[in-house]
């Protein structure tokens, strides 16, 4: 365990480069968003078909910022997940369309149960389930690099300079946490409570970040460039109820924000893998977006700025030790995961892969230096699937089982590597 320790240290070590010691320059930022609706032929991975109608269109959204000879792109997709391959086709294809480096370039998931995954069709279930695929989702997931790349290409052609502000708003109302504790201390699953307010049996709630943040990137007049919405929840509220492709919550939020700021709008998904809807069905996925985008923009109304700084991007792929049950699937002992920093100024962006529980996200922030630090899961990968603080996996329930790939000691080291690369960025300043 010592020297897996010392390999991940080394891995995880960022190197970063000089930063100019001349007063730092203005941010520019461009968005664009591309359709990257599926046939309605192609099957449902929910296994319930085909999905035959389109509630509503999905989207494929890219931000680029610059500043000085740097840029960077923040991808985000209306999809369930990515995998690591199809994150490096993204990436490839956008640093051919547009000179980005790979390593500058961000992908998260919304992680919509009502869209596609970006590899078309499969389960990582142990051991493996039955897998679908068909003509319509190969087609659609070859597709996907390319317009990503035309979304990208688009948003750096729309680059104009801007100021940076930040806001926050709470939306308590609509999260709940999966994994109650029972009066022993294990967790009791529970996907979709009866009453989200209440619970039965000496259950204790779970944790949940109420905080719904945005950064609002505007122009020379202070007119809404690009809006950035961040929060921590599945968005599983037409799933399964509802077979038919839709960017469920976030894409009612985006579309509701859109209409209240102008401009265009992008949600990142942060570490929702224990935190779901308090409410389900297509209509309560309506009322959330329109909820969420109400408080948003109350907080963009008072934004705080913040001055410009120059980027700063770090990754590290750490190995995380596996669970028996997936080393004897995968036939190795340790996954590979990229862990990925973004910097600017007091503003930090940390993007975890897989499903990392929202205990993950809270530690990150609590032991970052930066005042201002956003925690994305569902990014640039599917690493181990859910991860959880140590000590989640003795407590059992849903998640902590072998859809959790890793051993219960790996949210440890994606913590660690996260702020080891903070405090590395924080130093360089």
């Amino acid at each position: 365990m010592r020297a897996f320790l010392l390999l991940g240290a080394l891995l995880a070590a960022p190197v970063l480069p000089p930063l100019p010691a001349a007063t730092p320059p203005a941010f520019s930022a461009g968005a664009a968003v591309v359709d990257i609706t599926p046939s309605v032929a192609a099957h449902n991975w929910a296994g319930t078909g085909p999905y035959g109608h389109v509630i509503d269109p999905l989207h494929a959204r890219v931000l680029v910022l610059a500043s000085a000879d740097k840029r960077i792109a923040l991808v985000t997709l209306d999809i369930t997940e990515t995998n690591e391959s199809d994150v490096a086709a993204i990436r490839a294809a956008i640093a051919g369309a547009t000179g980005i480096p790979p390593g500058h370039i961000l992908v998260n998931a919304s992680h919509t149960h009502s869209g596609p995954l970006s590899a078309g069709y499969r389960w990582i279930g142990i051991p493996a389930k039955r897998k679908y695929t068909d003509e319509h989702l190969e087609k659609w997931a070859r597709d996907l690099p390319g317009h990503c790349a035309q979304a990208a290409r688009q948003a750096d052609a729309a680059r104009q300079p801007v100021t940076l502000a930040i806001g926050r708003a709470s939306v308590a109302e609509w999260l709940f946490n999966r994994r109650p504790l029972r009066p022993d201390g294990t967790v009791q699953s529970m996907a979709q409570p009866a009453d989200p307010t209440t619970l039965p049996g000496g259950l204790r709630f779970g944790p949940v970040d109420a905080t719904a943040t945005v950064l609002c990137f505007r122009g020379a007049t202070g007119q809404p460039v690009v809006t950035l919405l961040h929060l921590a929840c599945h968005a599983v509220s037409v799933y399964p109820t509802n077979k038919g492709i839709s960017a469920d919550w976030p894409g009612a939020a985006c579309r509701s924000l859109k209409a209240a700021l102008g401009g265009e709008v992008l949600f990142v998904q942060g570490c929702g893998g224990d935190i779901v809807p308090a409410r389900r069905g297509l209509e309560s996925a309506r009322e959330m977006g329109a909820f969420i985008a109400a408080r948003a923009t109350q907080a963009a109304a008072q934004a705080h700025p913040l001055p410009p700084a120059p980027l700063a991007v770090s990754q590290a792929i750490i190995g995380l030790p596996l669970i028996k049950e997936a080393a004897d699937h995968l036939q190795r002992p340790t996954l590979d995961a990229e862990i990925q920093v973004m910097t600017m100024g007091d503003l930090a962006l940390v993007a975890l892969p897989g499903e990392p529980l929202i205990g993950l996200s809270q530690a990150i922030q609590k032991d970052s230096p930066f005042p201002h630090t956003l925690v994305l899961g569902y990014s640039n990968g599917d690493g181990a699937q859910y991860v959880g603080l140590p000590g989640e996996k003795p407590l059992g329930g849903y998640e902590m089982s072998v859809v959790g790939r890793a051993t219960d000691e790996a949210g440890g080291f994606m913590i660690a590597s996260a702020l080891r690369q903070l405090r590395a960025h924080r130093s360089s300043r």
